[in-house]
């Protein structure tokens, strides 16, 4: 069989299957088994695929047709212009987490000269401290310590496994970043940061059964489940945050695309930031709460 029309009985068996992106998938898939890029695969259309990666392909397909994610079967997701290695243990990072991270970078980045310190003038920049709570892959703190070079992070999870994986993931992308396991914030009392990002389970319970089977059968609970009302991971850190930063240090929050005006309120409410900026991603949908310590 040509590789055009292997490929393609790839797509329409997913398409039967009701993958979101039946196309997409299947050259994914053939290029993951023969490690060709997409040109080299337009290139090759017309050649003859082996019978022996005819049937591992098909295999492929009959994993990803069962609504196994990609991901867990490439083992991989890119983000932020990096690989990072995935597994069943975390979220599967995505692209509305890059605006997390672009706003993150942004305001490290454009930090006034006059608030800089003596030695830090100096040196050309603010140092900054920063706390990746909920790591999961490692994504977002990887990625900042990937984008900043004077930033010092720090990143914790409450899954071991998740741990773990994260840290394979700065050993092989060569980010310097210090991995802890523990509830929230708890694994960093004394410390103080400049900066908290984070992108917590924000899913109402009731929610996550009408997920896509990809999400709700394949990835960890713990790290979708956000409570009744999707808010409960968010009470926790906007009642603790306080005591781990900084004077005027920053918390950054992905939320859920309706959950904006929750967590202004949330915020005005506790008396303890600064008054909250909602930054939108490209659709218009709300993305990520930013504000400082008063």
């Amino acid at each position: 069989m040509k590789t055009r029309v292997l490929v393609k009985e790839g797509e329409y068996r997913l398409s039967k299957a009701f993958c979101m992106d039946p196309k997409i998938d299947a050259e994914e898939l053939y290029c993951f088994l023969t490690g060709l890029d997409k040109v080299t695969l337009f290139l090759k259309a017309e050649e003859e695929v082996p019978p022996e990666t005819e049937e591992k392909y098909m295999e492929l397909i009959k994993k990803r047709a069962e609504r196994i994610p990609l991901q867990h079967i490439t083992g991989t997701q890119e983000f932020m212009g990096h690989t990072f290695k995935v597994s069943p243990d975390v979220l599967i990072p995505r692209q509305d987490t890059e605006i997390l991270v672009t706003e993150a970078a942004k305001t490290i980045q454009d930090t006034p000269k006059e608030k800089l310190s003596f030695m830090e003038k100096l040196k050309g920049n603010k140092e900054w401290d920063v706390l990746d709570l909920c790591c999961g892959s490692g994504a977002v703190g990887i990625s900042l310590a990937k984008i900043c070079p004077n930033i010092k992070v720090v990143a914790s999870d409450v899954s071991g496994e998740a741990v773990k994986l994260a840290e394979e993931n700065a050993r092989s992308l060569r980010a310097k970043v210090k991995f802890l396991q523990g509830d929230m914030l708890e694994p960093h009392k004394g410390s103080k940061f400049d900066m908290i990002v984070t992108n917590p389970p924000y899913i109402k319970t009731n929610m996550i059964s009408i997920l896509q089977e990809e999400v709700k059968d394949h990835e960890p609970l713990k790290a979708l489940d956000g409570g009744r009302d999707g808010l409960e991971f968010y009470r926790i850190i906007v009642e603790q945050a306080a005591d781990f930063l900084k004077p005027e240090g920053f918390l950054l929050m992905e939320i859920g695309h309706d959950q904006g005006e929750d967590l202004r309120k949330m915020l005005r409410d506790s008396e303890k930031y600064t008054a909250a900026e909602v930054i939108r991603d490209l659709p218009g949908k709300d993305r990520v709460v930013k504000c400082q310590l008063k």
